[in-house]
């Protein structure tokens, strides 16, 4: 178990998170009220609004940990092990983001004018948008998102279930079933995940529609969930059990990992504008033409901070060997991913196009700040509950043995 000054460390982060948190959501709903009530061009979505893109992003730190889990168990790996329990303790964060889901994406549905093919009116202007009626509607739309939870929470609980037992019992069957669930389970998550970003993101703009959408939505969940799991990891690293089986290579595993997903995220974001502009197709060329104007040099600001700047410094050896340089690295990754959810949803927003409205950047930050802070208050409450390295798992001694030969060699 966890040692005593260890838990009161966790207690100290999970007070400050709480208070960040705290004050995060309730600016963010102050300042959303005072802009719809003093706005007549505005209404209540300009409160679901920034919500909408910290959900987001918290939708990646539960649900993309979940897949991390899975993948741990497909292929396995001492650096995985490092990880594993703070997968897991992120992935039982899965109730929380549900429950933010209701109030912000089916209450910005329902209730929040969030989707502008809720609108009758709306649909009857838009003739592209009245033929998508069977998938967007608010009926097809609530029951996909109960779907979408009942998949995932499915899995987080299967997941942390067998993995609780292997540490009472080491049961070898219990392991194997996590391997066999976690090739489909993957899949499933692929699935589900690209069906979720076109209902709560693609539809923002509802006449616009792209098949590699959901693929730049994973990309980024990748690069979330290892620099999220290498900052956790890095502040772990100086206590028992892990501080006696890390080494420089298990950094360096995450860093790769790191790098070749952020080519990969770099990869999927510029095949869809390839694709588009090379089409040039009026319904298809909007969603980037709403993207333009002031709103270029978030562009140009993501081209060279999200891809190439990172790519370079993790090209670098050095970097991903040293835990408190590649720590940087990885808040920094964090930091541009905000940007890069911002670019991807605000513009969709009425007021939006094509310029930067200030106002709406403070409220998505605090949002964010909000939002991310309860989260991380709820993930460091499970992250304590079970040790950080697992108990029984024979595959964690044979893993460990292969590493310190490997380094010995």
């Amino acid at each position: 178990m966890l040692s005593e000054n260890l838990i009161h460390k966790i207690d100290r982060l999970r007070a400050r998170a709480l208070l960040a948190g705290g004050a995060g959501v309730a600016a963010t709903l102050a300042g959303g009220a005072l802009w719809a009530l003093t706005d007549d061009d505005a209404g209540i979505e300009k409160v679901f609004q920034p919500f909408l893109v910290a959900y987001i992003i918290t939708v990646g730190l539960s649900v993309g940990c979940l897949a991390g889990v899975m993948l741990h168990h497909l292929c396995g790996g001492a650096w995985s092990f490092m990880i594993q329990r703070i997968l897991e303790a992120a992935s039982r964060t899965l109730p929380y983001v549900l429950g933010l889901g209701v109030l912000v994406v089916l209450g910005g549905a329902w209730f929040g004018n969030l989707y502008p093919w809720t609108s009758e009116e709306f649909r009857q202007t838009h003739h592209i948008v009245e033929k998508k009626e069977a998938f967007l509607n608010l009926g097809t739309f609530t029951i996909a998102f109960f779907i979408y939870y009942a998949i995932w929470m499915s899995l987080m609980f299967l997941y942390n279930g067998w993995s609780k037992r292997v540490d009472e019992t080491g049961d070898p069957a219990t392991i194997a079933r996590m391997r066999q669930l976690a090739a489909p389970g993957l899949m499933v998550y692929v699935l589900s995940l690209t069906f979720a970003a076109v209902h709560w993101v693609m539809s923002l703009e509802p006449e616009w529609f792209s098949t590699i959408f959901g693929a730049w939505l994973i990309a980024g969940y990748n690069i979330t969930i290892v620099a999220f799991a290498t900052i956790v990891l890095s502040y772990l690293a100086g206590e028992a059990p892990i501080s006696g089986k890390i080494t420089t290579r298990h950094f360096h595993h995450l860093g790769t990992f790191m790098c070749g997903f952020v080519i990969f995220w770099s990869y999927v974001s510029f095949c869809q504008f390839l694709l588009i502009w090379n089409a040039n197709i009026p319904e298809e060329i909007a969603w980037y033409l709403n993207r333009q104007g002031s709103l270029t040099f978030l562009t140009i600001i993501l081209m060279i901070f999200n891809w190439f700047v990172p790519m370079m410094l993790l090209l670098m050896r050095n970097n991903k060997t040293n835990p408190v340089k590649l720590r940087r690295i990885a808040f920094y990754l964090l930091a541009v991913r905000l940007i890069d959810v911002y670019w991807n949803i605000v513009p969709s927003f009425p007021g939006n196009h094509r310029q930067l409205n200030w106002f709406t950047v403070v409220l998505v930050v605090a949002a964010a700040v909000g939002v991310i802070g309860l989260w991380v208050w709820l993930f460091l409450g499970e992250l304590k509950k079970r040790p950080l390295l697992a108990v029984q798992d024979p595959r964690h001694h044979l893993f460990f043995l292969k590493d310190e030969a490997h380094s010995h060699a």
